[in-house]
């Protein structure tokens, strides 16, 4: 009689064990090995369980990190397409800049005095275009250069931008 006692509250034992403890670190570790082959895919993420005991924080948090990796994978690759269509904007802004600069180094041959003192406010400014194309494209390529102070006359400035006015 005690041995039959002793075997079905060693199968009892077994089996709780394996329902409490064992099946949901199964789950938890299969979800995982699932879950890496596709991190983007937000349906391998894990459903958590409803338990209120360590296990059933463990589903959470895991379901949590997953659903995080998935947004962030998201997001480089949004911003990868995005440096890509970027990069193609930024050279064909660049072969028409390229155009627009050799069109102004022809108006600069030309003698009229109207032209020949638009032609340099013409060329400054499709150089600050061919330059902006350039630190955009370089952008996602290197460190943002630090900031460089530099004294400048006023004057100048003042004049491109009354003449930009029409002042």
């Amino acid at each position: 009689l005690s041995i039959i006692i002793s075997a079905i509250t060693a199968a009892l034992v077994y089996f709780a064990l394996n329902r409490l403890l064992i099946q949901p670190m199964m789950r938890l570790s299969q979800n995982m090995l699932h879950f890496s082959q596709n991190p983007e895919d937000r349906s391998r993420t894990i459903v958590p369980s409803g338990r209120n005991d360590e296990i059933g924080t463990a589903e959470r948090e895991l379901a949590h990190m997953q659903g995080e990796l998935s947004h962030l994978l998201l997001q480089k690759n949004r911003l990868a397409q995005l440096g890509l269509a970027v990069s193609k904007i930024n050279h064909d802004l660049r072969n028409m800049l390229a155009n627009a600069q050799l069109i102004s180094d022809r108006l600069g041959a030309i003698e009229d005095p109207t032209v020949q003192r638009l032609t340099p406010k013409l060329i400054a400014s499709i150089d600050r275009a061919i330059r902006l194309a350039t630190e955009t494209l370089n952008f996602g390529k290197a460190e943002e250069a630090p900031p460089q102070r530099r004294v400048f006359p006023l004057k100048p400035l003042a004049e491109e931008v009354g003449s930009g006015l029409g002042l």
